[in-house]
């Protein structure tokens, strides 16, 4: 289909100020098929932080790694970078969950102080005022 549609721009003619002669041989038309991605490549895209699956890239990398032919092997330093990033970023956003978390539980402690103290203030207002205790004269 794309070579019919590449076949029929190049078959239109322009307008007759800018008309090609026909002595002028046409340029061949190529047509480029396209390449199925790498393994890297596809790992790549599985790594993607918001659209990927990290597990799915993580396994795509230790199956490029553990391959030993030489196509392979010259990919194996950006696997590996590839890789240690993956697990950084794992790492990061579990201590963010982590951290999120004690946020969240300081907060209801922290809430849970403030009702206490807010309780005892109520019950100091409401309480009748107690007139000091005199100490004794010796």
């Amino acid at each position: 289909m794309l070579a019919a549609l590449l076949g029929g721009c190049a078959a239109t003619r322009s307008s007759p100020t800018t008309e090609v002669p026909d002595s002028v041989p046409l340029s061949p038309v190529v047509i480029v098929q396209p390449v199925a991605p790498s393994p890297l490549q596809q790992a790549m895209q599985a790594a993607h932080p918001r659209t990927g699956n990290a597990a799915r890239a993580k396994a795509m990398l230790e199956t490029l790694l553990a391959a030993t032919d030489d196509a392979s092997r010259a990919q194996h330093p950006y696997a590996r970078t590839l890789l240690d990033q993956i697990n950084e970023r794992q790492r990061l956003v579990q201590l963010a969950e982590r951290t999120n978390q004690q946020l969240k539980d300081s907060q209801l402690r922290t809430d849970e102080l403030q009702r206490k103290i807010d309780a005892l203030a109520d019950i100091e207002r409401t309480s009748p005022a107690r007139t000091p205790k005199r100490a004794l004269a010796r």
